[in-house]
């Protein structure tokens, strides 16, 4: 009988290692576009939350005054397993207004987040030049690199399985100044 018992408790703790793996819940979802990824239409960020398969944090301070749009999800590779979010958050201490759903937007400032539960880019990033290794935490190393064309600079890290992608835009021409931005804003998630 217990032998029976534990081979019955191994069987089940085998079939729910088996099902933990975690997939995008596409079912609450509309698809906008599809080609090698997936892109499906932006949703809020209550809907997001139902529908990925890993919890995703956002950053709570931002150096100006923002509006956030509506959060991005993208199937990697065809793909509801490898998951990259978006979402914009849009300065709003300017004349100009954020447009969704255009592609042309107006230069203001606005910062913004991407999560991918998979290594998306960072790879990639830290082989190439123009990418220096900063600090943002006590045991997190990002990688930064200014961009001088928009007036901003992008942040990439990992922490556990979890790759982290931060730009913000049309900000200042102050490099100290992006990256000490930067990583205020990647110690609030």
């Amino acid at each position: 009988m217990f032998k029976r018992f534990v081979w019955i408790m191994f069987l089940l703790l085998i079939m729910s290692a088996c099902t933990s793996e975690k997939k995008l819940d596409t079912r609450k979802l509309e698809v906008a576009e599809e080609d090698v990824n997936i892109l499906y239409k932006p949703v809020d960020k209550k809907k997001a939350e139902v529908v990925l398969p890993y919890e995703i944090e956002y950053p709570t301070y931002f150096p100006f005054e923002h509006e956030e749009t509506n959060v991005a999800i993208v199937g990697w590779e065809d793909s509801n397993e490898k998951i990259v979010t978006s979402i914009r958050y849009p300065s709003i201490e300017e004349d100009d207004r954020w447009n969704e759903g255009s592609i042309y937007q107006p230069a203001i400032p606005n910062v913004n987040y991407t999560v991918a539960n998979f290594d998306r880019y960072y790879s990639e990033y830290a082989d190439m030049n123009g990418y220096d290794e900063i600090k943002i935490g006590d045991d997190i190393t990002g990688l930064f690199k200014l961009n001088k064309e928009i007036s901003g600079a992008e942040l990439h890290w990992f922490d556990g399985k979890i790759e982290y992608n931060l730009q913000i835009m049309y900000y200042s021409e102050d490099t100290k100044e992006l990256e000490d931005e930067l990583i205020k804003i990647a110690n609030s998630i």
